[in-house]
């Protein structure tokens, strides 16, 4: 708690250093890859800039589509939220490092196994519904690239390392009845089935920020 606590008096003094006679710049964006990811969505992000050094960012979008067919998901709906207060480094301020929480929740229809223990009985490929919860936090960095004269479009790539946790809860499971990951396999793959798992991600991006001001 007390790490949580320095972490935001660190970023707000961030954010008030340099910030007199600041004008706050507003900005809108938009992943123009996210249709074609594996689990496909779309949404806007919002940026706060308070300040040279220091700006608040977020990123809402709807999951609709589970592209590539992992793990045989249909019906795939949900959200991704995303939020990254920034500091920004350089003469030019182009550059950033952000602390960033990640939440994702979608629901989807599936085929999958259940063993009840007490009866020695399987069901297979036992269609329902389940939905997921993720939340995870990762370092990120990124660079901002001018792709107007009048220095109002820009091209964000960013990447990062970090961690996430995820939490399944299944519909219409008939009761005595459980689902078992089946282990084996390489090690680094996925597992998407599998409750309560630790994993660790690494976010790229690429968006396209349209500044709603002139930079000062």
């Amino acid at each position: 708690m007390r790490i949580k606590y320095w972490l935001f008096c660190f970023l707000l003094c961030a954010g008030n250093a340099g910030a007199q006679g600041f004008k706050p710049i507003w900005a809108v964006g938009v992943n123009p890859f996210s249709p074609v990811e594996s689990l496909s969505s779309l949404g806007p992000s919002a940026s706060l800039r308070v300040s040279p050094g220091f700006e608040l960012w977020a990123e809402g979008s709807f999951i609709f589509h589970n592209l590539y067919g992992i793990a045989n998901w249909d019906r795939v709906r949900g959200y991704r939220f995303i939020f990254q207060p920034r500091l920004f480094m350089g003469a030019e301020r182009r550059f950033f490092l952000a602390p960033e929480l990640r939440i994702k929740r979608f629901s989807y229809g599936v085929s999958l196994p259940f063993i009840n223990e007490t009866t020695a009985d399987t069901l297979y490929g036992f269609y329902h519904k389940a939905r997921q919860f993720q939340i995870g936090g990762a370092l990120v960095m990124g660079v901002r690239t001018v792709l107007s004269e009048k220095h109002r479009l820009y091209m964000e790539t960013t990447a990062g390392v970090g961690g996430r946790q995820r939490f399944i809860r299944r519909i219409g499971i008939p009761s005595g009845y459980a689902y078992t990951p089946v282990t084996g396999g390489w090690g680094l793959s996925p597992h998407y089935e599998w409750h309560k798992e630790g994993l660790p991600y690494f976010p790229i991006g690429f968006r396209l920020i349209w500044l709603l001001a002139e930079p000062d």
